[in-house]
């Protein structure tokens, strides 16, 4: 049943209960109904046909003809609710070449007696799903879980190397019906001066990058100035460190941070280029913190999340400074960059002030950053 022939089946009452009211099984049956259409309404209205959560389809290991579908929900086109609770093997073996579609499907039971209780107990409908694999989808309510252009019965199934370019025998996963969720994540950044600075550009950057992150649809992005770095920094997502000067932290604040990365927390570390000239001597404070965290960033490469999700760049953008190579790398929760984005993210550049397009490809750049930083605290907490 689609939506539209949902409006069109659109009970326009609901039974309202009075003591001493004869409750019969039509009565019963009505009243529930009508709960049930309801939330199906919501559901196709609210959040759409599509996977809300889990359903990854996943090869073996070893790969062989055999994938998993993991635990997960998704909606089908008629607002029903199916629910994958535990994961599920299934053969492709038995399936020649093609391309074949891996559809789920909700499914229900005929009303039926508990433990083959007759009389005057009540029947139950249980509720559940199928799996079944395809060349041609159907016009049947289903949700699609992955393709996989098959080739050679006996060959085993991998997961794609290229999320974007699978190969044959690899599962396609890019024609997902995802169900995007209804609250933008919120990211929250907590900016740290650990040198005295004559101007707080980089928090202005920031506060730049933030509101233009923020009018994407998925993301809100907010940020605390000055933090405590010995306090509480669970609500964190990015703690970004700035200095332009020789610093020393506390004992206590070096292990709040080490336990913040640890827990799923990014740092994004940059010295001010601005005030602390083309090698700040804050690089070396810098560098003695990282060695103390025992994080080991490397080079970012191209390809590198950093560098490509969502936005792609050959190599790293550029920042504020101008002289001199700049390096950009990652690991271990730490983002360490000598290009100084945080100035540039509010317009200025050593030899200038910056064009559009530099303050374009930085901003792009930071959004990049920002994503990584949820990606992690994400998959640390669950989320």
């Amino acid at each position: 049943m689609t939506l539209a022939s949902l409006l069109r089946h659109n009970p326009g009452r609901r039974i309202s209960a009075f003591d001493g009211m004869t409750v019969t099984a039509d009565v019963w049956q009505e009243a529930h109904e009508y709960h049930r259409y309801q939330q199906r309404m919501h559901a196709l209205n609210g959040h759409g046909t599509g996977i809300l959560a889990g359903l990854e389809v996943i090869a073996g290991e070893p790969a062989s003809q055999t994938i998993y579908i993991l635990p997960g929900a998704a909606i089908d086109p008629g607002g029903n609710l199916i629910i994958v609770e535990q994961p599920a093997a299934y053969d492709m073996g038995r399936y020649r070449d093609g391309a074949l579609h891996l559809l789920l499907t909700y499914d229900e039971t005929r009303p039926q007696p508990q433990n083959g209780q007759y009389g005057d107990h009540p029947f139950f409908v249980y509720t559940g799903y199928s799996v079944e694999t395809v060349v041609d989808r159907p016009d049947t309510p289903q949700v699609e879980l992955a393709r996989i252009l098959r080739r050679g019965q006996d060959d085993p199934i991998r997961n794609a190397t290229d999320f974007y370019r699978p190969g044959i025998n690899e599962i396609d996963l890019r024609f997902r019906p995802e169900v995007a969720p209804l609250a933008r994540s919120t990211v929250l950044v907590g900016i740290a001066h650990l040198s005295p600075v004559d101007d707080p550009s980089h928090s202005r950057g920031m506060a730049h990058l933030a509101r233009s992150v923020s009018m994407q649809p998925e993301m809100r992005v907010l940020v605390n100035e000055e933090i405590d770095l010995a306090g509480d920094l669970t609500d964190y997502t990015l703690v970004y460190l700035v200095a332009k000067a020789t610093f020393d932290l506390e004992v206590a604040e070096v292990n709040n941070l080490a336990d913040f990365v640890r827990k799923g927390g990014t740092l994004f570390v940059e010295s001010c280029h601005q005030e602390g000239g083309p090698k700040p001597t804050s690089d070396d404070s810098f560098a003695n913190l990282i060695s103390v965290l025992g994080s080991k960033p490397q080079t970012v490469k191209r390809h590198d999340l950093l560098l490509s999700d969502p936005f792609f760049f050959s190599q790293p953008a550029n920042g504020y400074e101008s002289q001199g190579v700049s390096d950009l790398r990652a690991g271990g929760g730490v983002v360490v960059s000598t290009c100084d984005y945080g100035c540039l993210w509010q317009g200025d550049r050593r030899n200038g002030v910056a064009t559009r397009e530099e303050i374009r490809a930085a901003m792009e750049w930071g959004h990049n950053l920002l994503l990584y930083a949820w990606q992690r605290r994400s998959a640390r907490s669950g989320r």
